[in-house]
This record gives structure tokens, sequence and C-alpha cells, in this order.
């Protein structure tokens, strides 16, 4: 980091110099005209006339060095790193490493494989950062939910575990949405140019408020699975759904009075929870523990 002394010029100008080598990687000279972007922060930032075109390709070389898992693992954190263009290349052939790897960038949301050769496969995101609304992504990550706890709901009313596979793949799609938040948010915080319009980020604060929200939901969700193969009557669903409801209203409302009443009334019935009956009953209460920490990160997000 840099710094530099603001000065005083005219009668009512004040001036910062900027880096001279800036000023000449960016073919920039006296009398250029630059954009400037004054951020909701408070922060200003310079871009210059023609910005360089970045590389957001990534390349990753695998082998039998890395187990499967964790080649699946190296390519997901590409994604949510924001690279655009996702190379991977293997050594040799391996083709029970391709069937895993084709079948995650295909989950990834908006990426594509264009190239698919025996040790070679290219993925891209054909989706473009204007496009993407941490808003809707919201509004889809909790119709995932409501639809989880709804087949539960109807699991618990037929008495039937058919839908157990229906809650497995919304599972999973709220994995990806999961990992597209992680991608929009690094991708407003890596390019301060980015307006997020949504309205639910005011202030950088907020993004990491909305990420770690979304990590909350993610593990709700794998505790609904949990319950669902473990079921346990004693469970109250709806009970689960107008609390979960009611709290996620408050990324956008921030009505403290309520979210205040939600949590004592979520502290109270986390203590009258027998946990130790069943394993459903202990992924009961920690939903509802989850659905706490929602609850104070909103707290923090409306105080930002």
């Amino acid at each position: 980091m840099e710094f530099r002394k603001i000065q005083f010029t005219g009668r009512s100008s004040y001036i910062i110099s900027l880096p001279k080598k800036w000023i000449k990687e960016n073919n920039l000279k006296q009398g250029d005209i630059v954009p400037l972007v004054i951020n909701p922060d408070g922060s200003i930032t310079i871009l210059p006339k023609e910005p360089k075109e970045i590389s957001e390709k990534k390349k990753l070389m695998i082998s039998e060095e890395y187990s499967p898992d964790m080649a699946i693992r190296l390519i997901i954190s590409a994604y949510i790193q924001g690279y655009d263009v996702l190379e991977i290349k293997f050594t040799k052939e391996l083709p029970h490493y391709k069937v895993k790897i084709r079948k995650v960038i295909q989950s990834l949301p908006g990426v594509e494989i264009i190239l698919d050769e025996p040790t070679r496969i290219v993925g891209k995101s054909l989706l473009a950062d204007e496009e993407i609304n941490l808003s809707e992504i919201l509004e889809r990550i909790n119709s995932i939910i409501v639809s989880m706890l709804e087949d539960l709901y109807f699991m618990k009313k037929s008495q039937t575990k058919e839908l157990i596979r229906d809650i497995n793949d919304l599972e999973n799609e709220l994995d990806r949405f999961y990992f597209l938040t992680i991608r929009a948010v690094n991708k407003i915080l890596s390019k301060r140019s980015l307006i997020e319009e949504s309205g639910i980020a005011r202030r950088s604060f907020d993004l990491i408020g909305i990420l770690f929200i979304v990590r909350n939901i993610e593990r709700i969700g794998d505790h609904i699975i949990r319950i669902a193969e473990n079921f346990d009557d004693d469970i109250e669903i709806e009970y689960i759904r107008k609390m979960y409801t009611e709290m996620l209203s408050q990324i956008t409302k921030r009505d403290l009075k309520k979210i205040d009443a939600l949590m004592l009334a979520l502290k109270e019935k986390i203590r009258q929870i027998d946990y130790k009956k069943s394993i459903a009953m202990d992924s009961y209460r920690r939903i509802l523990e989850y659905l706490e920490n929602i609850g104070e990160t909103i707290i923090n997000m409306a105080l930002s």
C-alpha cells in the first residue's frame, strides 16, 4: 500500500499525485481524462481510460498424486474465486477422474464444457458479471429450503421415505447456488467498479454477512437431509419453516425488534429440545442454532 499527501492548489482544489509507474503502464499522459468511481464505503477507485484485459483463466494440472475428491475441490475453488475459464489438464488419461470432473463442471452455475479431449477439459462461464444479482440468488436459495421442508412435511404426513431422492436433488441445487453466491461476492469485492444493485449489500461488510448467511443456510440443507434419513415424529417441521421464513425476511427489513423476538423464541425452543433423543432431534436443534447465527449476522448488517 502506498500513501500520498493531499495538496491544495489554486483557491478551491485538492489534488493527489498518481504513481509514475502506473501512469506509464497504462499509457497515460498529462491532460488525459480518467474515470473515477466513488464507492459506497467512501473509498475512491481511479481507472485507466483503457482498462487492461485481465486473463481470468485458471489452469489446473491433475495427476494421480491427487485424489478425485481433491481434484473436484480444486475446480470448485477456482470457480468461486471468479475464474471464467477453467482448463483442466491430465498428466495421462484418467477416465475415472474425468467422469467426476466433467460432472462437477456441468453442475457449476453458468459453466459449459467447450472442449473435451482425452487429457484436457475446458469449461467456460457464460454468465456475465452484470447478470449476477444477489437478491435473486437468495430468493432461489430460500425457495429451495422451503421446498425441502415441504417434502419433509409430506414425508411425515405420509410416513414414507419416497421423497428422500427429491430432497437430495434439492440439496445438490442448494450447493450450486452456494458456490454461485461465493463467486458473486468475490467478483464484487475484487472489482470495486461493479455495482451491486439488489439493495441487499449496502456496504462491503454486508457482502461478508451474506456469505455467512448463505453458509448457514447451506448447513441447514445438510441437516434437513439428515432428518429425512433419520426421521423423528417429534420434529416440528412447520415451526422450522415459520422461523426460517420470518428470519430470512429480515435480511431486507432489518427490524431489530422483530429479530430480537425471533432470537428469544429460538433460544427458548432450543432449550426445550431433547437433542440426545435421536440423530434427527440433534439436527433439529442445529437448524435452529443456524437460524440464531443468521439473526446475529443480520443485526450486524443492520448496524454496519
